[in-house]
């Protein structure tokens, strides 16, 4: 009885007191009309879809992930990829939702592939592009190692209508490189996929979701349309090259999933446990540090066989 009672005045003291943080910090702005069209745009972000028990939670099981797919496929929603007519979205497409996957984990192809085909779905996977066909060594795992998609597996995704996108070459922490290193991880990703898939990609997604004014401009200059992060930033929401996407976890279910769409009152305890989850997986950063970089000269990398330049 006790413990209920510790328990009942924390949640009435410390709830009031994150909402307001949350008012104060977080709640976005938006005022223009342009910026309504671009918060109108709905993009899903999932990771792993694996039933592998594992230290974190940004996976979600089979199951609960088909049940989710299920429950917007019957709403009568459309999920499809960002190339699907992102820049040319309609307030009119309401049902509309655009489904991106980071990291590229080989369970897209196996485990995902096979349910979005189930009800006509489509999804957009961002790739590690140093890391394709390998185990996620770059992740700080426990020792719980996943694959990830290998070529062969991306070329025939995109046979089933999937798009790409960059996740840059070895998922750093991009705040915390020079602008050298910054091209190498935006320019060469971009150039991988583009010579392999014989499509350009105007889409990159910041590992950890972390950027900032330097980081967005070197992806200009390397040739991206638009960016996302995870977290909308609350000050600038419809800023191209950090636009926000609603998280999927391990806890969450179709009841959040729908507060996350309809943004219903309880919103803001989905905005804000997206935005706590993403900073405990930002322990990556600490544990593996920086990639090493040999500074190859220009002359050795590739060109991309497409014009980068919107």
């Amino acid at each position: 009885m006790k413990f209920f009672l510790i328990l009942v005045f924390s949640l009435l003291v410390f709830n009031p007191c994150l909402y307001f943080v949350w008012i104060l910090r977080f709640k976005t702005k938006i005022t223009s009309s342009e910026n309504r069209d671009k918060k109108s745009h709905q993009v899903l972000l999932y990771h792993k879809i694996d039933d592998r028990w594992e230290w974190g939670i940004t996976r979600q099981k089979i199951k609960q992930f088909e049940k989710q797919m299920r429950f917007l496929y019957q709403r009568g929603f459309r999920l499809t990829s960002l190339e699907d007519g992102f820049f040319s979205f309609s307030l009119k497409e309401k049902k509309k939702i655009f489904l991106t996957f980071d990291d590229g984990y080989r369970s897209v192809y196996t485990q995902v592939l096979p349910i979005l085909e189930k009800y006509g779905f489509s999804a957009t996977v961002f790739l590690i592009t140093g890391w394709i066909g390998k185990k996620n060594l770059w992740d700080f795992n426990w020792g719980r190692e996943f694959q990830h998609l290998s070529w062969s597996q991306i070329e025939e995704l995109k046979g089933f209508g999937f798009g790409f996108g960059s996740h840059t070459v070895n998922h750093p922490d991009l705040t915390k490189l020079n602008e050298k290193e910054l091209e190498y991880e935006l320019t060469d990703s971009k150039n991988a996929l583009e010579n392999r898939l014989g499509k350009r990609i105007d889409f990159l997604s910041y590992p950890f979701g972390k950027c900032n004014e330097k980081v967005k401009r070197i992806a200009k200059k390397a040739g991206y349309r638009c960016a996302f992060s995870i977290c909308s930033d609350p000050d600038n929401p419809s800023d191209p090259f950090a636009l926000g996407r609603l998280g999927m976890y391990l806890f969450d279910s179709r009841l959040t999933l729908n507060i996350k769409l309809k943004r219903t009152p309880l919103f803001w305890i989905e905005d804000m446990k997206g935005r706590i989850i993403n900073r405990f997986a930002n322990g990556t950063i600490l544990f593996k540090g920086k990639p090493q970089y040999d500074y190859a000269s220009e002359a050795e990398k590739p060109k991309s066989i497409l014009v980068k330049k919107v």
